[in-house]
């Protein structure tokens, strides 16, 4: 009785941690948690291209950047933060902001 306690702790813990993950947009709609954490790679800022800095410091003036990823199809997910709001976008290699999976064809 006492490992099926242990486990059933264990498996709410995941499933908390999961939600808190999960993030709202502008909408107040959760993205889905699955498709926006596949395949990121949390890289330093200063390895973003300089073109993703200049338009994000342009587009987004109020917000800094708190962390930065890339996928293997070398999109990054931008993680933007003042003291009252966060921000989630997508962008090219180019500068473009993209949703995300936009660039398969």
């Amino acid at each position: 009785m006492i490992v099926a306690i242990v486990v059933s702790i264990f498996s709410a813990q995941g499933a908390v941690a999961q939600d808190e993950l999960a993030v709202l947009n502008d909408n107040l709609e959760f993205l889905d948690y699955e498709n926006e954490q596949q395949e990121y790679t949390e890289i330093n800022i200063v390895e973003l291209p300089l073109s993703i800095q200049e338009v994000a410091a342009r587009d987004f003036a109020e917000l800094r950047i708190l962390k930065a990823y890339i996928s293997k199809d070398n999109t990054y997910k931008i993680i933007l933060q003042d003291n009252n709001n966060t921000k989630i976008v997508f962008a090219s290699a180019t500068g473009e902001w993209i949703k995300p999976n936009d660039n398969k064809s």
